[in-house]
């Protein structure tokens, strides 16, 4: 058998990081891995202040 994923006697019993495609000429990379989350984020900056003074930004 030549598959990316294969059942038996269960279906989608498999965990959620393990990583799936990418199999011959089926698709390009592997998609529920950790490595793939740098394909699908977008980096952002946050500025949280705990202090009882406001910053005056807005």
């Amino acid at each position: 058998i030549k598959a990316g994923r294969v059942w038996v006697n269960c279906y989608h019993n498999y965990p959620a990081h393990a990583p799936f495609g990418g199999y011959k000429k089926s698709g390009f990379g592997r998609e529920n891995h950790k490595m793939m989350l740098d394909h699908y984020r977008n980096n952002k900056n946050m500025l949280i202040s705990y202090d009882k003074q406001a910053m005056g930004f807005f």
